[in-house]
């Protein structure tokens, strides 16, 4: 199963994440890891994974890979509105293109952290 874990993350946490990734290949360590993407706020990963954009992955994972159109059509949204939120969400890493222009998304899972404690 194909995972993310999505997560707010000062640049301090962000660059000590850097540096054990590194010790782990530097001492041979190549198995692979978790795919991880860091928001540098909650209010940003808010901002990214909207209510609309949320229900947009779903229907995309259950109906395979789409035009952007035909994604439209099926959530009854305009096509817009729905290009915009594609763009949003393959800028952060959820949804991907094939050669021929096709989006898809490439998780089985994405799951969200949440520290009640992390600043805004």
């Amino acid at each position: 199963m194909s995972e993310v874990k999505l997560h707010a993350t000062g640049m301090d946490q962000f660059f000590e994440s850097a540096v054990e990734a590194a010790r782990r290949i530097d001492a041979g360590d190549l198995r692979e890891q978790p795919a991880d993407l860091a928001f540098e706020s909650m209010d940003l990963l808010l901002k990214v994974l909207t209510p609309n954009r949320w229900r947009l992955l779903r229907a995309l994972k259950a109906s395979g890979s789409s035009s952007i159109r035909h994604l439209a059509q099926s959530l009854r949204r305009d096509y817009r509105g729905v290009h915009a939120d594609v763009a949003a969400l393959i800028e952060a890493g959820l949804i991907e293109k094939t050669p021929d222009n096709a989006i898809f998304v490439p998780w089985d899972r994405i799951t969200a952290e949440m520290a009640i404690t992390e600043a805004a």
